[in-house]
């Protein structure tokens, strides 16, 4: 692999020198400005620089040609840009948009796009014509957490520091953070802070933490890191607790308690002395649900409808009546608005509803289109606080000597030409092809599939199915199956429990996409199970996460018949690899305070344990697998070093022994697959980041008396 280097450094040259003597062919010209795009992206989204994203599209649109696609996704992408930067650049956006609609409306979908906005700039005014409202980053880099919630004062979030799972305020006039608990490192204490809420007089926090024996508390402390104290407790019948909110007069705090049945109540904890009386019964939900400021209401969301909840005689009323999926994001400090999101107009989009004793004033006005994020509350002075996140991900390549695990070749991008947006590798049976998934824009997701000998990339769109984040070849090379959702599903969230889930066939000679076989829709969480094919594919292996939160099941499904077998039933199982005799399994089980690696008969039978992980170490991201002569398992564990996640790849022999390390570690390492020639290892990368940014100047202005 060091050869290849070599072999691309003289391609490079060879290149330039061309580039003496002749224009680069138009197919070439429009892969340069795609992948110039694909840089441009990285900028936005991942690197959140604004200023250089920019930079990255001006020259796009510049020498874009007659590569109209390009240009106007860039000039969409610029417009985006200058809005997330505020107020001050909405006239650069505009222009932005403009000129997507003047000059390239023959790119329909986006010149559509460019009208919205331009539509959403033009009415940004307060509903009294006063203030414009404005957009603008607070808070950005590598610490940001979306946990938190900020200070009714506006100066400062909490979050989680998962540099040490410390719970944290960031001050948002000085940047600075501050830790209020001191746990320790990971290497000492793996328990960690979750969900925060601060009280509305800002001097206290309710977080919930998680302990060492995996149960969780719900815990208060002063701002100050002073008077931390267990304010509810109950490992017996609790499975987890959620503070959502302080109630307005600071003497209670209203928390989901999640039962070991599996369904959820919205309680009101008193801190004072430990009670917690029923608010509402919620089944398998758990809605966001604010106060009123004046305490006498709740709104939350279902997935029909905004209802308000009467605390003193326990009655709710329906808010908003219509079944567009709904949350709140937060009631004003005016207590005469109700801010939430609402898929009403087919995005989620940020709309405001006016309110008067418990009743809906009117109907509701559109706020901000397009409004993704994570709800942090409102201040006291109307401004509201949100994060938005991105994920990137990357499928690299990198050479191992099978004997000693040492690195021949570190890992590569798999392609140069997409930047953090594939993931979940898997190489052909014959090796001369890698296959991935790579996002495009609006959430759509194909598949790539990359000639080793050419280099050459074909994509497969599946229609209208939402794909998960798995992928395997079939055993005959001419398929590759994916979990995704089937046509017709109301909704785009694979992750959603009560969606039609299948296991999809996608022909790479054809292009034809078909159902292989329908998943249970008993399956929670479950858009991207773990599954293998049998040599033959007449069957498939796969795990299947109950609703019943005590035990998963993995199961034999065969292909034709539709006849299922239960090969085991377990607590934590969630992972399943097929040795390539086809007569072994590994599986993968989540303990309490573990990962344990089990390995047993494929027909069914006997499971033995192979490894052991504690959960400081423990990568259940990447499932566990077999080399290619079926001699090692091969999986992977996080180095001790911190909470940002380096991961390193380890095998152990299937028949037991020493665990044995290999010098390959991986930053954020999410997926793991061996080449046939037991060499060459593909690894998928998943890192994300996280902003902080504030809406001001949308609430109407309050009305002056006659």
């Amino acid at each position: 692999m060091k050869q290849h280097r070599a072999t691309g450094l003289i391609l490079v040259v060879a290149a330039c020198a061309l580039a003496f003597v002749a224009p680069p062919a138009p197919g070439q010209k429009n892969a340069q400005q795609e992948t110039l795009l694909q840089r441009a992206i990285q900028k936005e989204t991942v690197d959140g620089d604004l200023a250089a994203a920019i930079k990255l599209y001006k020259e796009i649109v510049a020498n874009a040609g007659a590569n109209r696609a390009v240009a106007a996704r860039a000039l969409v992408r610029m417009g985006r840009c200058y809005e997330k930067l505020g107020d001050a650049q909405a006239r650069e956006a505009r222009k932005a948009y403009e000129q997507v609609v003047r000059e390239f409306s023959d790119q329909a979908e986006l010149a559509a796009e460019a009208r919205t906005r331009l539509a959403a700039l033009a009415g940004t005014t307060g509903a009294a014509g006063g203030s414009t409202m404005a957009v603008r980053r607070v808070w950005a880099g590598p610490d940001v957490d979306a946990m938190g919630q900020v200070s009714p004062d506006g100066r400062f979030l909490s979050f989680t520091d998962w540099e040490t799972g410390d719970l944290a305020i960031h001050d948002l006039t000085t940047g600075e953070n501050r830790r209020i608990t001191r746990k320790g490192t990971w290497v000492t204490s793996n328990e960690y802070a979750e969900f925060s809420i601060v009280s509305p007089d800002s001097r206290q926090i309710a977080y919930n933490w998680y302990n060492k024996d995996g149960s969780y508390d719900l815990r208060i402390v002063d701002i100050d890191g002073t008077k931390p104290r267990v304010v509810y407790s109950d490992r017996a019948h609790l499975s987890y607790i959620w503070p959502i909110a302080w109630s307005p007069d600071g003497t209670h705090v209203l928390a989901y308690f999640s039962k070991t049945d599996g369904t959820n109540e919205l309680m009101l904890v008193r801190p004072a002395d430990g009670s917690a009386r029923l608010m509402k019964a919620s089944g398998k939900d758990t809605p966001m649900a604010v106060f009123s400021p004046d305490g006498r209401y709740l709104a939350y969301a279902p997935r029909e409808n905004i209802f308000l909840f009467d605390v003193a005689a326990s009655r709710e009323y329906p808010l908003v009546p219509d079944p567009s999926n709904h949350s709140v994001m937060g009631w004003a400090p005016d207590g005469k608005h109700i801010l939430f999101s609402s898929e009403r107009s087919g995005s989620p989009d940020a709309w405001l509803i006016a309110v008067a004793d418990g009743k809906a004033e009117g109907e509701p006005t559109l706020v901000k289109k397009d409004f993704r994020g994570a709800f942090l509350g409102f201040a006291r002075s109307g401004a509201f606080y949100y994060a938005v996140g991105s994920s990137a991900g990357d499928v690299q390549v990198a050479e191992l000597d099978p004997a000693s695990g040492k690195v021949v070749s570190p890992p590569q991008a798999a392609s140069r030409r997409w930047v953090g947006i594939t993931w979940a590798p898997d190489w052909s049976p014959d090796g001369r092809s890698l296959a991935y998934i790579r996002a495009r824009e609006r959430s759509q997701r194909v598949i790539i599939v990359r000639s080793i000998d050419t280099g050459e990339e074909r994509e497969f769109q599946v229609g209208d199915r939402r794909i998960g984040d798995t992928l395997r070849w079939a055993p005959d090379g001419k398929a590759i199956v994916v979990p995704g959702l089937e046509p017709g599903n109301k909704t785009p969230d694979i992750e959603a429990p009560d969606v039609r889930k299948s296991l999809t066939r996608v022909d790479v000679q054809t292009g034809e996409v078909t159902s292989l076989m329908p998943l249970p829709l008993s399956m929670r969480a479950g858009g991207s199970p773990s599954f293998e094919l049998s040599s033959d594919g007449k069957t498939v292996f796969y795990v299947n996460f109950l609703s019943d939160l005590d035990q998963n099941q993995l199961l034999l499904r065969d292909v034709r018949s539709g006849q299922e077998t239960e090969l085991i039933k377990k607590k934590g199982l969630y992972s399943v690899s097929l040795a390539p005799d086809g007569k072994r399994l590994v599986v993968a089980v989540r303990e309490d305070r573990s990962q344990v690696l089990l390995v047993m008969p494929a027909a069914g039978g006997e499971a033995r344990e192979l490894v052991r992980t504690d959960n400081e170490e423990a990568n259940y991201r990447v499932w566990p697998s077999w080399t290619p002569d079926g001699r090692y398992v091969v999986f992977a564990k996080w180095l001790r070093e911190t909470a940002k996640r380096r991961a390193q790849v380890w095998r152990v022999a299937a028949e037991g022994g020493v665990l044995q390390p290999t010098e390959l570690t991986v930053d954020g390492l999410s997926w793991l697959r061996l080449h046939p020639d037991g060499r060459r290892i593909a690894t998928g990368t998943q890192k994300t980041s996280a902003e902080v940014w504030v809406m001001e100047n949308f609430l109407p202005a309050a009305k002056k008396p006659k």
